[in-house]
């Protein structure tokens, strides 16, 4: 049983939903920082992709972990699954709804 096997499969599904948040809370915070003005369309849609891309390497490393377990853990896994899929969504809509809103304003656009 290799160390990361010792850890509990609970465990590292909490570890997914935590970091998987951060990356939303980072995804609002970029889209907060548009609609402010601060930043325009083209960064916003290349940060929330960045972070699309993070929540994929987290999730698909801990599906990984979890489906190398040598007890199945495939609630853990399939919880981790539909978590980075969700987020994915999630996400997403923000992207859409940020390109239907903003895709022609400038960081400075007049209110």
């Amino acid at each position: 049983m290799s160390i990361a096997q010792s850890i509990p499969a609970d465990v590292v599904v909490e570890h997914a939903r935590s970091r998987v948040k951060g990356y939303v809370d980072d995804a609002h915070a970029t889209a907060r920082r548009l609609r402010a003005g601060e930043i325009d369309w083209l960064t916003a849609f290349n940060q929330i992709s960045d972070l699309q891309t993070g929540v994929n390497t987290v999730c698909w490393t801990l599906e990984a972990l979890l489906a190398d377990y040598r007890r199945p853990a495939r609630d853990q896994l399939a919880q981790v699954a539909e978590l980075r899929v969700a987020t994915q969504a999630e996400l997403q809509a923000l992207q859409a709804d940020l390109r239907e809103n903003h895709l022609f304003d400038g960081p400075r656009r007049s209110a």
